[in-house]
């Protein structure tokens, strides 16, 4: 039976200003792409539908991923059958813990993970295990001493999981020097990674991303998962794994993550086909500009002593608060002022780091989000969070 694990009733709420959940770009929303892309595919596949779909799910967009994976990615020679399309990134995800993951179980994450996955694997019982974390994503020394340390005391750490680009919540990326020592180290005490790339598509500027470490290596010590939830809509429901033979053998005995829409599947798999370059660059104009108000609004109206992260890409920022700040506390106050957030200790398995806060800005149009960040900085000064 999973465990309960209670979240801040303040998340539930209906605000204006959504600063805490990572929605899809309604500004570019291609609602008229999407309804083109399913006139051409229904007329070509729609007899399909009267049948049940292939149990990994619909052949044609397996096989877009992979070319994907290859051209983007650097994953080459990715079979379509090591691909299973499930309910989100999260079907994915939950599908892939269940294989693995029994109580007690050790599985590493950033010092900050995602407030989605981290609740699963409390919910299965894991003994998670946050990992320093920095602006080049997780450190990897610290994980090779700490697992050392477990394996000293008897114990056989489970699953390396990392959000490997644009971190959630932290926004920062694996460098690809890391992403080769996690693979070391991976190797070294037998311990698979699991790699989310759900940001992958939202590079807004910097560097060029590393290649996935799904990749980098020939040994299947890489489980990967991703989805078109963020890209596309989150009302669409598609996520998808990539797993080596032996695991797919296993999800086809159990589930593969709640089998998504075949028709979102078409109309994904053509939309893509015929516009992904296009839309791509248009969610990152478009993030760009709401980024930059997020950040414009925060050095104006939050004081010096808190600090924030500058992502490359991505949905979201990472701000810092002085120590005895607490933005679980402070939430109904936000919520009743129209402003929504994700508190830190959502983010860690103890429930702590309350000086910390998540921003998203992927919602509100950049004049909105220059509204709410200062409504925002007027409830915390009046909860006392700024010292």
């Amino acid at each position: 039976m999973p465990l309960p694990v209670d979240m801040p009733v303040g998340l539930m709420a209906d605000t204006k200003y959504v600063f805490s959940v990572t929605y899809a770009d309604k500004g570019v929303f291609p609602t008229e792409g999407l309804i083109d892309a399913l006139g051409v595919i229904l007329r070509r596949e729609g007899q399909t539908l009267s049948q049940y779909p292939p149990p990994q799910g619909h052949l044609g967009l397996r096989e877009m991923i992979a070319g994907t994976l290859a051209g983007q990615r650097g994953a080459a020679g990715i079979d379509p059958d090591s691909i299973f399309l499930s309910s989100g990134a999260g079907g994915a995800i939950g599908a892939i813990l269940d294989v693995f993951i029994d109580p007690g179980d050790v599985v590493f994450v950033e010092e900050y993970t995602y407030l989605g996955t981290l609740k699963m694997l409390l919910e299965r019982g894991a003994d998670v295990r946050h990992v320093p974390t920095d602006d080049e994503g997780m450190d990897t020394d610290a994980l090779d001493r700490i697992i050392g340390e477990l394996i000293a005391e008897g114990k056989r750490p489970k699953l390396i999981y990392t959000i490997s680009v644009y971190q959630n919540p932290m926004g920062v990326t694996l460098s690809l020097n890391r992403r080769r020592h996690m693979l070391e180290i991976s190797q070294k005490y037998s311990i698979p990674i699991f790699e989310n790339e759900s940001y992958a598509d939202f590079r807004i500027d910097g560097d060029p991303l590393p290649p996935a470490m799904l990749g980098m290596g020939d040994t299947d010590s890489v489980m990967y998962v991703s989805a078109y939830t963020k890209l596309l809509g989150c009302g669409l429901r598609l996520g998808y794994g990539v797993v080596p033979e032996p695991v797919m053998e296993t999800l086809k005995k159990i589930r593969f993550g709640g089998a998504p829409s075949h028709l979102a599947s078409m109309a994904v798999y053509q939309y893509m086909t015929d516009n992904r370059e296009e839309y791509v660059t248009d969610v990152a104009t478009s993030l760009r500009a709401s980024r930059d108000s997020m950040l414009g609004a925060l050095s104006k109206h939050f004081p010096a002593n808190t600090s924030w992260s500058t992502p490359d890409g991505g949905m979201m920022l990472w701000v810092e608060l002085p120590v005895g700040a607490d933005t679980i506390a402070a939430l109904p106050a936000a919520v009743e002022a129209d402003v929504k957030y994700n508190p830190g200790p959502v983010f860690r398995a103890k429930r702590d780091g309350a000086n910390f806060l998540r921003l998203t800005y992927s919602h509100n149009s950049p004049e909105e989000i220059g509204e709410g960040i200062e409504i925002l900085a007027d409830v915390f000064q009046r909860e006392g969070l700024f010292g």
